[in-house]
């Protein structure tokens, strides 16, 4: 006999209910696997209750993101806000304005005085001992900053998309082309926080090519660690390496998760890419020194042939904030979506680690296992949750298994927000690829031809060789180390505004996003090839 849900966890859970009224999306672009119970417990909750608070600030047409889960899995509906369309759309496009000037400042400016004094004192509240009346009003500001937080995410991300589609639009009424997604090629060249992290390990890779010991230490089998610790040299490396991971190092490749390591826990994952940069000639600061030579220039033949008017100036203003501002979606990414997630797991592993004290739990990271219900009752009244932990893990695992449907309910007849689409990609159904050919989003352009690599996770960062053509269920900007690597990239998951796609044009990479069938199709060593212009990738192709 199945335990009755808590009225937290029936928030939280898909009901049969729910599939029959509404439409709800899987969101595989951001949330590719199963969501741990604790890590759903303040994401979900986070999501409604702040695209609420964003979408009545920046009158959206929808009321917000209500997100609940399908064995373990990301859903979310989009109730349309009860304001006629067009009066509502009004409204939205005169705030998107007002907006557009600010979404750079407004980043910076949250980050220094909301997230970066949390964040800090999560840091804090990580090492040392808490008593489980600490633990517990600890956790209890932990929810209450998750809202607030994704609050912001959405109040930073949605004029910065709107404002990348009202660019886009502008260019194609101006300009008569067809292919307006050109445009992204006059955005090219501008430093992000995922670029800046891509910078810092290549001139780490020169530092060691530089040094016989430092190559030798990389390139052998065995601990890099311990044998780095041997020699002056080495713990000199060492220390710079910790340096960077100070800064750059709270991320892993699966963002939005508890229990994935981070890198500033487990340096081995920067090291094997390091070491992978070692096997390659390849200039950072040179090859981004001339995408800006081509934006600059693509820019300025633009401007010369477009004539002198109205529309040309609101293009031009336009251009200019999207310019200002591009490295957004990169920055915000590095400091709200990875940060909080990592600051969150060091915090929580250091709550649980009272509750094994007090005999909660067994292990620490069996904090994860828990929802926030549960864990805060046992905060307040501890008791063995042994049974509860095995059980949840026991369904985690299960829902690792699970082809998550696309979708619930009837898709509405009108197509969503075209914000939406340009991130999440439109919801299809998982059908079988013709025989030797599957399609998705023109992402990047240009063709390229190669061997196949599948990458699940960070733990098969290393096995990517130079030239591979890089697999995945979707990615986020951790994954961009591996950029300077591969040949083409191909997603299951994601539009072309996702990160995958904005990164992959940073790079001039061929890619093609949003196949939702590419990682269960294709396996290592496979030839294909990736025509990022028209969004097909052939099968079979050598």
């Amino acid at each position: 006999m199945s335990t009755p849900l808590s009225d937290f966890k029936k928030t939280l859970f898909l009901s049969e209910a729910d599939k029959q009224q509404g439409f709800w999306m899987l969101d595989d672009t951001h949330f590719s696997r199963p969501l741990t119970p604790l890590f759903a417990s303040f994401m979900l909750p986070a999501v409604t209750k702040g695209t609420q608070r964003a979408f009545e600030t920046m009158k959206m047409p929808l009321i917000q993101f209500t997100v609940k889960t399908d064995h373990g899995y990301y859903y979310q509906s989009m109730p349309p806000h009860p304001e006629p369309f067009e009066e509502r759309m009004s409204k939205h496009k005169n705030k998107m304005e007002e907006l557009y000037p600010q979404i750079k400042p407004y980043l910076e400016r949250i980050v220094d005085e909301f997230y970066m004094p949390f964040y800090n004192k999560l840091s804090e509240r990580s090492a040392g001992s808490l008593s489980l009346q600490e633990a517990l009003l600890d956790v209890e500001e932990l929810q209450q900053f998750y809202t607030k937080a994704w609050q912001y995410h959405f109040e930073i991300t949605i004029p910065r998309t709107s404002l990348a589609i009202a660019l886009e639009e502008t260019y194609g009424q101006l300009t008569g082309s067809a292919n307006t997604k050109e445009v992204y090629d006059l955005l090219q060249g501008v430093m992000n926080m995922s670029l800046e992290t891509d910078r810092g390990l290549w001139l780490m890779a020169n530092q060691v090519k530089s040094s016989p010991l430092l190559r030798a230490v990389l390139t052998a089998t065995g601990n890099p660690a311990e044998a780095l610790n041997q020699t002056a040299e080495g713990r000199d490396f060492w220390r710079d390496l910790q340096s960077f991971l100070n800064i750059y190092g709270h991320r892993t490749a699966i963002t939005h998760s508890f229990t994935e390591e981070i890198w500033v826990e487990n340096p081995s994952y920067a090291l094997s890419i390091i070491a992978s940069y070692l096997q390659q000639d390849y200039d950072f600061d040179a090859e981004f020194k001339q995408v800006v030579a081509e934006r600059r220039a693509k820019a300025e033949e633009l401007f010369e042939r477009l004539p002198a008017g109205e529309m040309t100036n609101r293009f031009r203003k336009i251009y200019e904030w999207a310019l200002t501002c591009w490295g957004v979606d990169e920055d915000h990414h590095f400091y709200i979506d990875a940060m909080i997630a990592a600051k969150s797991r060091c915090f929580l592993k250091n709550v649980g680690r009272s509750l094994v004290q007090h005999q909660v739990i067994s292990g620490q990271e069996d904090i994860f296992f828990l929802y926030l219900d549960d864990l805060l009752e046992v905060l307040r009244d501890p008791k063995p949750l042994h049974t509860v932990v095995e059980q949840n893990k026991h369904h985690y695992q299960e829902y690792q298994s699970i082809q998550p449907k696309p979708y619930f309910g009837v898709p509405p007849k009108l197509l969503p927000d075209p914000v939406v689409e340009r991130i999440f990609g439109l919801p299809r159904d998982v059908t079988e690829a013709q025989l030797n050919t599957m399609t998705g989003y023109a992402a990047s352009a240009g063709t390229y031809t190669g061997k196949v690599k599948v990458i699940n996770g960070q733990e098969d960062f290393a096995k990517l060789q130079k030239g591979d053509i890089l697999v995945c269920k979707t990615m986020t900007p951790p994954w961009t180390v591996l950029f300077p690597i591969a040949g083409a990239l191909i997603t299951d998951a994601g539009g072309i505004l996702s990160h995958a796609s904005i990164v992959a044009r940073e790079y001039k990479l061929p890619a093609v996003v949003g196949t939702k069938v590419a990682t269960s199709i294709l396996k290592d060593g496979d030839y294909v090839t990736v025509d990022g212009t028209n969004g097909v990738v052939s099968i079979g192709t050598v």
